[in-house]
């Protein structure tokens, strides 16, 4: 319980503290210092990200490297904490589902930092999005993408959807596909029920319980090339290839006794996940 509460308080705490100088990347781009706006939003993103796996005792692997130049990084969805894995390796500018605007303190953190909200469900909004994606990108700033459109348990790498892909044309930068993966050394129940956010689960219940873990791993694969110079689908194609050469799945028992969503794992249909990212 003391563990808990002292990881729960430093996320919070941390965030706020950030908080400000995220701001200051949004008075820059009141003032139409746009670039570095998105500049040093990225990188304040960055140095939040990698002091809240500290928090957590979350290690991270990388296997591979980031390619030179601006790239969009294509990852397959299994959490929320694939946000601060990401943002740790590939600091750049996410694109997320509206809703998250309204989390208490990380909702406004995401939205000084810059992050690309998505209105689901509004087609016409998808015009506004590609053209920050575009011009985030000719700032020299990644954009980060969980194209699956929901997070999973783990087992395989859904479709992905090619809606947001079309940037990469406009803006002549090539995709990177990153494969997520996580274990939990020292705690027996599997990531997939303790690490993966899906199926419905209450966010706030699943992040008290995650953050009682005494160590999470997350491996980080990257292809060995950014794909580029390709229609959308065919891209979306590729993409899905290159995560499942590289993903492993998820070890999906036992789950604890006390677990508070038991028919997730014992029921035959398996539900999507409640997801941070727009697909």
């Amino acid at each position: 319980m003391l563990r808990r509460s002292l990881r729960f308080a430093g996320l919070f705490g941390l965030s706020a503290w950030f908080l400000p100088l995220a701001l200051a990347s949004r008075l820059l781009a009141l003032f139409g210092q746009r670039r570095a706006a998105l500049r040093l939003g990225a990188a304040t993103q960055g140095r939040w990200a990698r002091a809240i796996l500290r928090v957590l005792s979350i290690e991270v692997v990388l296997e591979g490297a980031a390619p030179h130049g601006t790239f969009v990084v294509v990852a397959n969805h299994l959490s929320y904490l694939d946000i601060p894995v990401l943002a740790s390796l590939f600091p750049g500018r996410f694109v997320a589902k509206s809703e998250i605007a309204g989390w208490p303190i990380l909702g406004q953190l995401a939205t000084a930092v810059g992050t690309i909200f998505v209105v689901q469900r509004r087609t016409r909004d998808m015009k506004r999005v590609e053209a920050e994606m575009v011009a985030t990108l000719q700032a020299g700033v990644p954009v980060l993408l969980f194209p699956e459109g929901h997070s999973t348990r783990g087992i395989s790498v859904d479709r992905l959807h090619s809606s947001l892909l079309g940037c990469t044309v406009h803006a002549g930068s090539p995709c990177l596909a990153v494969s997520l993966g996580y274990e939990t050394p020292g705690d027996p129940w599997a990531p997939a029920a303790t690490v993966c956010w899906w199926g419905g689960m209450s966010f706030w219940r699943h992040v008290w319980r995650l953050v009682g873990l005494e160590h999470i791993r997350s491996t980080v694969r990257a292809a060995p090339q950014a794909l580029g110079g390709l229609e959308r689908k065919e891209l979306a194609l590729r993409l899905h290839q290159e995560l499942l050469a590289r993903f492993q799945p998820l070890r999906q028992q036992p789950i604890a006794p006390d677990y508070p969503w038991p028919e997730l794992f014992t029921s035959g249909s398996l539900p999507e996940g409640g997801s941070d990212q727009a697909s």
